[in-house]
């Protein structure tokens, strides 16, 4: 039986002291090779619901998956593209 992988993506949302995250779409996929392939799309490609006029974008691979800095005109926010295979 083969494993089932999964794409999270998890963004940082709120302001000032009340910034939080949460998840904001999980999805599944057949094999590893596919979720990771989107995985990296999605960071290149996701867009968070903060900030609303985005002006730039670093990706950082990192265990797991991608960070991805996102600034705004005047603040910088985070969202996390994350790979999980599904533990039975």
């Amino acid at each position: 039986m083969s494993a089932t992988w999964w794409v999270v993506i998890e963004e940082q949302g709120g302001v000032g002291d009340g910034r939080g995250w949460s998840v904001a779409e999980a999805t599944p996929y057949p094999d590893r090779e596919s979720a990771e392939d989107d995985a990296y799309l999605l960071a290149k490609q996701h867009r968070p619901a903060h900030p609303w006029s985005p002006v730039g974008r670093t990706v950082l691979r990192v265990a797991g998956g991608y960070l991805v800095l996102v600034k705004g005109k005047t603040d910088l926010f985070q969202f996390r593209v994350s790979l999980g295979e599904q533990v039975r």
